[in-house]
């Protein structure tokens, strides 16, 4: 992935080296349709993270839908059985008791997979932030490889100009 990229910085570089040179002002002349389908080429060449990062904020999304229901699920269920042992009068208490521990035992592991999901959904952000910095990096540097080489090209062309006027 990354090595696609570099390759496509490589074939730009390549096309700036190679291009005709306008005399006396050291710039080059490039096409920029080529140019245009380098960069959309490169675009495509993007870490996956980039899109896996949105599939990671909806499923985290999906995660916490789930354990919400999960949770109604259990807490509906320990107060049916409170309301069924409450006919029993002796059973009451602990049919309460019973009910209030379903209750917390659904908050917890609700608790749980909100936290596991939210930590899962960092991990994976931070994992996009990384390849995204490393590319922006490898971005900086072959841009600034660029600029010296059109800036050497310059400096050549003012010392030829000036030996051809000596």
């Amino acid at each position: 992935m990354e090595n696609d990229i570099l390759s496509l910085l490589n074939e730009v570089e390549e096309i700036v080296d190679h291009g005709p040179k306008i005399p006396m002002t050291g710039k080059v002349l490039v096409d920029d349709a080529v140019i245009f389908e380098i960069l959309d080429r490169v675009r495509a060449a993007l870490p996956e993270e980039l899109t896996n990062a949105k599939w990671v904020l909806k499923e985290r999304q999906r995660i916490l839908d789930e354990a919400q229901v999960e949770a109604q699920k259990l807490m509906e269920r320990g107060k049916a059985y409170v309301d069924k042992m409450a006919v029993e009068n002796e059973v009451v208490k602990q049919a309460q008791t019973y009910g209030e521990d379903i209750v917390r035992q659904a908050q917890s592991f609700a608790n749980n997979v909100k936290v596991g999901a939210i930590q899962y959904a960092d991990d994976m952000l931070q994992h996009v932030e990384q390849s995204l910095y490393e590319t922006l990096q490898s971005l900086r540097k072959n841009r600034e490889e660029l600029k010296s080489l059109a800036k050497e090209d310059r400096e050549q062309a003012v010392n030829y100009e000036k030996e051809k006027d000596e």
